[in-house]
């Protein structure tokens, strides 16, 4: 710290001292000013006052926090915390709160993953836990087929609570097995996000990610990719 302080000194001094005939009046004004901010910032350092941090959420803010830098004002593109797809498509890439417990694990009163069933083998929740697919390379749930296919589960689960769910995150053949699995767990916590805000137990939801490695079709191609990309369920009742 104390070295950052004698560099932002020097500095400072030889600008005043060393402006050469090429420099007008306004730069050396402008590089003092410049200068002047990073001793001060040096001081409030030395004394223990760094500021208030914030989090900035585009360039103009940044601008506008710190004057040394400009930028236009339609640069606000970066918006990292929210998603603006239209009325009928959510993206939550935040994790709610996770349970105390995972089944099968020392400590939870649930059996592994392996005791965990296909919805469709009960005929009458075939029709309620359906598959949420999702466009490429995205964790986006869009579509008002999507949003009325989780609305059914969010129902059928706030009217059971015994009924716990893994919600199983997929991918299509394409990208690196790292990748994929990283894709398919952000897309089986969206679901399962947005289930929490319909009202289900977060103690009642339980996410995994194949990635790649689960298809159901094997064709090389959009159809078959676009139904690789899902999500779907498997069930235990207690």
């Amino acid at each position: 710290m104390k070295t950052k302080f004698l560099i932002s000194i020097q500095l400072l001094l030889a600008i005043i001292f060393c402006t050469g005939c090429v420099r007008n009046k306004d730069d050396v004004w402008d590089d003092t000013k410049s200068c002047g901010r990073h001793v001060q910032r040096g001081f409030r350092s030395l004394a223990g006052k760094h500021g208030d941090s914030r989090q900035v959420r585009c360039r103009q803010e940044f601008a506008t926090y710190n004057e040394e830098y400009a930028f236009s004002p339609d640069e606000c593109d970066y918006v990292p915390l929210e998603d603006t797809q239209g009325d009928n498509s959510i993206a939550m890439a935040d994790l709610r709160r996770q349970p105390r417990h995972s089944p099968g694990d020392p400590g939870s009163s649930l059996p592994g993953i392996d005791a965990f069933n296909d919805p469709a083998t009960y005929p009458e929740l075939a029709g309620i836990f359906e598959s949420i697919y999702f466009p490429y390379n995205s964790n986006l749930i869009k579509g008002d087929v999507n949003l009325a296919a989780l609305q059914k589960v969010a129902n059928y689960l706030r009217q059971h609570e015994r009924v716990y769910v893994f919600i199983e995150g997929h991918c299509d053949e394409r990208g690196a097995q790292a990748y994929n699995l990283a894709l398919g767990a952000r897309r089986s916590n969206a679901v399962r996000n947005l289930l929490i805000k319909e009202g289900v137990n977060p103690e009642n939801l339980f996410t995994i990610s194949y990635g790649k490695e689960r298809p159901l079709f094997f064709d090389h191609n959009e159809e078959a990719w676009s139904q690789n990309r899902r999500a779907d369920f498997k069930i235990y009742q207690r």
